[in-house]
């Protein structure tokens, strides 16, 4: 028997359904009952995964319908979308990622990683599994692999239509009939959809599922293990949003005088600042404020401030970024179940 027969199984011609002129593989032996001991909250990630990939499906379809019906009136009444004349303000579809999509790492994490192991410790099913033919680092492994499937499965069939709505506002900015209605409706410069969109989309989940799976190994009760893995979560959401702007270098506009630089199109905005006569940045506002445009230039001169600044990520680095924090989760999720296949055959049966 091969190493993939023991875990995957396929039907004979006689058992394969008439309707499928193809072999389906079945699970089998470890794998099988790794499905079948949390099956219900897979098939509920499945389909919780399917009814979000929907959700973000009708709002693409909302989201390029408000666009092209107010590109439609503006190119019958142009006066309507005159900013100068009072005339009517485009729709609002800005910022349509739902906070619901912020907290799926912390349901993955409690509800599908917490109980991987933490349930059979509890109950001490456990002790039977290792009874059994398959040792502990493989039924644990096997545990893991099971989970990250459904989870990477679940991920992809979110994040693919979610990145398709955003690359979908992206595009309208720059190219095509209607870009100016695209920018009048749509504008977005902080990448509050950078977490739900490509690779990174998926490797959160990964890093979710193991975390808690970790925190199951180590608490071994089911209920304390799902509170402190939505903490951990989130700890690291948290911690992932306060590193990301650090992985690499914004990009850097000066001006000289009082006016800022414009912000890039569909950049993630970092801040503002001064340029002194040396060439050095600083963050801090002289003390300038509450003069008149002659005073204010003449103080800025005398606290040598000859410009201003901004940095700004920009749409060629969203790719990087993405890859580098997509490795950062895979490595440390990769540590956790590396932790977990080491920790759990120590684990004493009593």
């Amino acid at each position: 028997m091969s190493a993939l027969a023991r875990y995957v199984s396929w039907p004979r011609r006689e058992e394969r359904a008439a309707r499928l002129p193809f072999p389906v593989p079945r699970l089998a032996g470890p794998a099988w009952l790794a499905w079948r001991r949390h099956r219900a909250v897979y098939r509920t990630t499945a389909g919780f995964a399917v009814l979000a990939a929907l959700w973000a499906l009708g709002e693409h379809h909302q989201l390029v319908s408000a666009v092209h019906h107010y590109a439609d009136v503006c190119r019958a009444t142009p006066h309507r979308c005159d900013a100068g004349s009072g005339g009517t303000a485009p729709p609002t579809v800005t910022h349509l990622s739902p906070s619901v999509l912020r907290y799926l790492p912390l349901a993955v994490g409690a509800l599908v990683g917490a109980p991987l192991f933490a349930q059979d410790l509890e109950s001490g099913t456990y002790r039977l599994a290792w009874t059994q033919s398959v040792g502990r680092r493989e039924w644990a492994a096997v545990k893991l692999g099971v989970a990250a499937a459904v989870t990477t499965a679940a991920a992809v069939v979110l994040t693919v239509p979610v990145s398709w709505w955003w690359y979908s506002a992206w595009r309208g900015h720059n190219g095509g009939p209607d870009r100016s209605a695209w920018r009048a409706v749509v504008w977005w410069g902080d990448w509050d959809f950078f977490s739900w969109t490509g690779p990174v989309g998926v490797a959160h989940l990964l890093l979710a599922l193991t975390t808690g799976a970790a925190a199951g190994v180590l608490v071994r009760r089911t209920l304390p293990a799902v509170a402190l893995s939505a903490a951990l979560a989130e700890a690291v959401l948290f911690g992932l949003g306060k590193l990301r702007p650090h992985l690499l270098t914004p990009r850097l506009r000066r001006t000289r005088g009082l006016d800022f630089p414009s912000l890039p199109r569909d950049g993630w905005f970092q801040g503002v600042g001064y340029v002194r006569a040396d060439g050095s940045l600083t963050t801090s506002i002289p003390p300038c404020a509450g003069r008149d445009t002659h005073a204010f230039a003449t103080c800025m001169r005398q606290q040598q401030i000859v410009g201003r600044y901004n940095r700004s990520f920009t749409m060629d680095q969203f790719v990087p970024l993405q890859l580098i924090e997509t490795g950062i989760c895979l490595a440390a999720a990769a540590a956790l179940a590396a932790f977990c296949l080491w920790y759990l055959p120590r684990v004493t049966a009593r």
